[in-house]
């Protein structure tokens, strides 16, 4: 608020400087000016630092440079000048000060009013004091209601945004925390799972090689060789997942890459049928390849499938609809929303919500899994 004191500091030393001169020109004395002086500079250091107290001591502030106001008044020659000049200042901060008690501000208007009007009204007559004082006065309390109300506006604004940075802080806190979860919670079902039983694998064909049973050995060495596929296929997703948050890639060129590879690693076919001519906007492409990767992670965890088939397309109500299926084991859709700790099913429709959407999943035991998505083109705005 120091800049809010800076016009007030200016009005104040116009003041002086023509006070002094309407004395000089008037023939005070050096004591009269000297304690003039003085006092202004009192005034305008006590204004200075207001904020030390208002609005705590209000009363004890108004007081003072009252008194030092009409005390200046009667040092000079012309005893209206002073107090036309810095009374309306005490009285735009007095409007800063109450703000919306309109009670208090009535009451020290009063006061003040009625102080001026004794000393004026004697000296100056009432002409000075109805066309000079008040108007004076009621254009200063006027700028003086405006101006504080802004610059509360301002304050409040600056709150506001403040706020809402914290907020956007908090949820990408949240946000970075929960991904973490959830990567930690995949790389374990993948990495750490997988290794643990080829590494039980090795130990088995190793236990046989030393009993000279090599057949048994080989048998199991082709089971391990089948789970390291089964692991690096699974791994190769989650890097993938991963890795979208580095690169600025298209969702078309994501979805093939992630197709071919899940292909590559699990030995499953699965096509892509991609009919969506605009370009995607990030968070679109992020969390549509996000769910694709969780659905083609399943596929390769759960469903035995030996055939996947992806569709993603334009509707005609300006919306994209994508469709994940296989026809592997199936499950009991019932039976596994009521379970707890499929991270991956939460996680695929809190991304659908995010971007406006609607998931269903619809499975039949021995036929297949099919995992239809429809958000709005751009996501939601």
């Amino acid at each position: 608020m120091v800049a809010a004191r800076i016009p007030g500091l200016i009005w104040i030393f116009v003041t002086f400087t023509a006070s002094l001169v309407i004395q000089i020109v008037s023939g005070s004395s050096v004591l009269h000016c000297t304690s003039f002086s003085l006092l202004i500079i009192m005034f305008s250091t006590l204004y200075w630092f207001s904020n030390r107290f208002l609005p705590r001591r209000a009363w004890m502030y108004f007081v003072v440079q009252g008194l030092i106001v009409y005390g200046s008044a009667f040092l000079m020659y012309n005893v209206s000048v002073t107090i036309i000049a810095l009374f309306p200042l005490l009285l735009g901060q007095l409007v800063g000060m109450v703000g919306r008690n309109r009670v208090a501000f009535f009451v020290i208007l009063s006061g003040l009013s009625i102080i001026a009007s004794v000393i004026i009204i004697p000296n100056e007559g009432l002409f000075t004091y109805f066309v000079i004082v008040i108007p004076a006065t009621l254009i200063i309390v006027a700028y003086a209601a405006i101006f504080f109300k802004q610059v509360n506006a301002r304050i409040r604004t600056q709150q506001i945004l403040q706020e809402l940075e914290e907020a956007h802080h908090q949820v990408e806190n949240l946000t970075l925390y929960s991904e973490r979860q959830r990567m930690a919670r995949d790389l374990h079902d993948t990495l750490a799972q997988g290794i643990a039983g080829i590494k039980m694998q090795l130990e088995a064909i190793n236990a046989h090689l030393t009993s000279g049973n090599q057949e048994r050995a080989q048998q199991i060495a082709q089971l391990a060789m089948k789970g390291a596929s089964s692991v690096l296929a699974d791994s190769r997703i989650v890097i993938d997942d991963l890795r979208l948050h580095e690169e600025n890639i298209d969702l078309e060129y994501i979805l093939r890459e992630n197709t071919q590879q899940f292909t590559t690693a699990t030995a499953i076919p699965c096509s892509l049928d991609y009919g969506v001519m605009q370009s995607q906007s990030p968070k679109v492409t992020e969390h549509l390849s996000r769910i694709v990767s969780e659905c083609l992670l399943n596929i390769a965890r759960y469903s035995k499938a030996s055939e996947v088939f992806i569709s993603i397309t334009s509707t005609l109500d300006t919306h994209i609809r994508l469709k994940v299926e296989d026809n592997g084991v199936g499950f009991d859709t019932e039976e596994i929303s009521n379970k707890q700790g499929h991270y991956g099913l939460i996680g695929m429709k809190e991304r659908v919500r995010i971007l406006g959407g609607e998931i269903r999943i619809s499975s039949t035991l021995g036929e297949g899994t099919t995992v239809t998505v429809s958000i709005p083109e751009n996501g939601e705005d």
